[in-house]
């Protein structure tokens, strides 16, 4: 598992943890209240019946009340009358576990309670008291509900673990589809530094070695070291030219880099762009053809549109071979402008497609074709019509060739 991952069901976990904790907890706070009401409504019932009822006479047989009403104890309450004035008590339940001292301190201590209803801790009891004298009293163990709580605590504790098991798969699932995008995101920066590396580092390894040549040969003449100044010429402005690029997909990917936005005509971006790239589609032997309105405004960016146009119609007289064709294409659709830019002559393997617009991605054919591509040109187009708003895909068959598209809304 990934770090990404990891700290994604860490942190999961560790919230649902803490949610689930204080539910149960709430939920055992309002099951012991209610325990505790219940318990005391019972008692209620138990001392009810006896309001009808005298304290019977010291030796005589209790009379039992649930003869009238049927009242189940079936917590195991005791019932006693019991007279403070004089000490005197009398059970009414059929089983007692206490002695006779046992009993009248209890009785005597509940007396002395202001609440009619609470607990003696000591004691391990739970009491009711109703009326004054005689007192009718009703005891019940602690016990009740700490079995109860126990059984309670197993059940909370039960479905607690539970829970976090199920929210634990639940979790390290969604981790593998939330971290996804990190990991890759991870994983082209590692490439992206990779294929950086290795561009700056082959000329530089160029200008090392001609220099290590030069301070060898410090007698030689300008002229039979030329080639060797030019060699470093060029490799310096190879790595001039990467790290320019570098800059301004930087630039471009900045969130809060603002933009200047107003009415521009893309029709003269697009013809002015086309004929500064006639001379490098001369030179291939290339045909650029153009299809454009006289006028065509929309609310942009005139740097941007520039780069844009320029990008893709380098990219496009790179790979066509000598005797193709080019085409650039503005058309205007309700609210919309459709930029397109096509290529006859070559295509882009089906592979390739999805990767075309990644941060330094170069098929082989790439790499082999152009010794000053970078990969860095259709990631900064990408972007920086993304920021405009547009829209920008490709397609590439053996038919139409490859086709640049990119759609701005009016």
């Amino acid at each position: 598992m990934s770090p990404y991952r990891k700290r994604f069901v860490q942190f999961n976990m560790l919230l649902i943890g803490i949610v689930l904790t204080v539910m149960v907890a709430a939920v055992a706070v309002y099951m012991v209240n209610d325990y505790r009401n219940s318990l005391r409504l019972t008692m209620e019932q138990v001392v009810a019946p006896l309001r009808g009822f005298s304290q019977p006479p010291k030796g005589e047989p209790p009379e039992d009340p649930r003869g009238r009403d049927g009242t189940q104890r079936e917590k195991d309450i005791l019932t006693v009358f019991y007279s403070p004035e004089s000490g005197s008590y009398s059970v009414l339940s059929p089983n007692n576990p206490y002695t006779g001292e046992e009993l009248e301190s209890l009785l005597s201590e509940i007396v002395s309670k202001k609440e009619e209803f609470g607990t003696l801790r000591q004691s391990h009891i739970i009491y009711y008291r109703s009326g004054n004298a005689p007192c009718r009293i009703a005891i019940a163990s602690t016990d009740y509900i700490t079995r109860s709580m126990g059984n309670l605590a197993l059940m909370l504790s039960g479905i607690w673990l539970g829970a976090m098991l199920l929210f634990f798969a639940v979790s390290v699932r969604l981790s593998a589809l939330a971290a996804r995008p990190l990991e890759e995101s991870a994983r082209r920066e590692k490439q992206f530094i990779a294929d950086a590396s290795h561009d700056l580092k082959t000329p530089l390894s160029v200008i090392l070695a001609n220099n290590a040549i030069l301070l060898e040969n410090p007698e030689e003449s300008v002229g039979s070291v030329r080639r060797w100044v030019d060699s470093t010429q060029e490799a310096a402005k190879r790595m001039q030219q990467l790290i320019s690029r570098m800059l301004t997909l930087a630039d471009v990917e900045r969130p809060e880099a603002a933009l200047c936005i107003r009415p521009v005509d893309l029709a003269a971006i697009a013809t002015k762009a086309a004929l500064e790239m006639e001379s490098t589609a001369y030179e291939k032997g290339v045909t650029l053809e153009t299809v454009l309105p006289a006028e065509c405004t929309l609310r942009g960016n005139a740097d941007y549109l520039q780069r844009i146009v320029s990008s893709l119609l380098e990219n496009a007289l790179k790979y066509e071979p000598a005797g193709g064709r080019v085409q650039l294409t503005l058309i205007r659709e309700k609210k919309k402008v459709r930029l397109s830019v096509q290529n006859f002559g070559s295509t882009i393997p089906e592979a390739d497609l999805p990767h075309v617009f990644d941060r330094y991605y170069r098929s082989d054919k790439s790499r082999k074709s152009e010794s000053g591509s970078f990969g860095l040109g259709l990631a900064i187009t990408k972007e920086m019509a993304e920021k405009l708003g547009g829209e920008i895909s490709v397609a590439s068959t053996a038919e139409a060739g490859t086709v640049f598209q990119v759609i701005f809304s009016l």
